[in-house]
């Protein structure tokens, strides 16, 4: 066999054995999961306290990621709901109460009251407040049409320039069906950010929302608003 001949017959054994066998990156990815798991392993058995519900929800969401590669719509809904049970039948427990596994919009209240630390790393600071930036009726948390025109004529003022932050307060001295008060002054606050974001093009990263978990009345005022605070840093 001529020299040329044997150095085709190599390259074609060397592209039949890369076809068969797998992507470069598998190796390095393998790796990187295998230390992953290996890692939430070693957090889990130093933990003081077991919490079966909390273990069976994060190796249901990992198997998820797995057989979903990362990507949504690639399981259904069901789907998803019998790899979370069959987990928590691994650990003795029933199926989960609520199959969707969402977040109370009460804890996503206190997320975003932790999120205004953001408010501390700006001290020192100036501040303008302009309150009922938005108001709304007896357990409503849509913005009607004045609420719009009102927060039109005032987005130009309330729109935060470089460094500056908009605080969003929601409040509710009401409530609404399926909703605790903190839960609707949570909404409420979340309809004027999203509406600035939509329709004033608002940075998502400068516009904050949070919530007033006990309303103070004083003379019988309406606390259903939502007010603003635009924050400036001192230079």
């Amino acid at each position: 066999m001529s020299k040329e001949a044997e150095q085709e017959k190599v390259k074609v054994i060397d592209i039949i054995w890369r076809k068969k066998g797998a992507p470069s990156y598998m190796v390095s990815f393998g790796d990187m999961m295998t230390l992953i798991l290996c890692f939430f392993i070693l957090l889990v058995s130093m933990a003081k306290d077991r919490n079966a519900g909390m273990m069976a929800k994060g190796i249901g969401s990992f198997i998820v990621t797995l057989k979903s590669h990362g990507l949504t719509g690639v399981l259904s809904g069901a789907e998803k709901d019998e790899i979370f049970n069959q987990v928590r039948r691994r650990f003795n427990l029933p199926p989960e109460s609520d199959p969707e596994r969402r977040t109370e919009l009460n804890e996503a209240s206190t997320k975003e009251l932790l999120r205004a630390e953001a408010l501390e790393s700006l001290q020192p600071h100036r501040e303008v407040r302009t309150p009922r930036v938005a108001a709304f009726r007896q357990s409503a948390y849509s913005l009607d049409a004045e609420s719009r025109t009102y927060l039109d004529q005032l987005a130009s003022t309330l729109l935060p320039r470089r460094g500056q932050l908009l605080v969003l307060e929601g409040h509710a001295d009401d409530t609404a069906p399926g909703k605790t008060s903190a839960q609707l002054a949570h909404t409420r606050a979340m309809a004027v950010r999203e509406y600035l974001i939509q329709e004033h093009n608002f940075p998502k990263t400068r516009v904050e929302s949070r919530i007033w978990l006990a309303e103070i009345l004083t003379n019988g005022a309406n606390t259903r608003s939502v007010d603003a605070r635009l924050v400036t840093p001192k230079k």
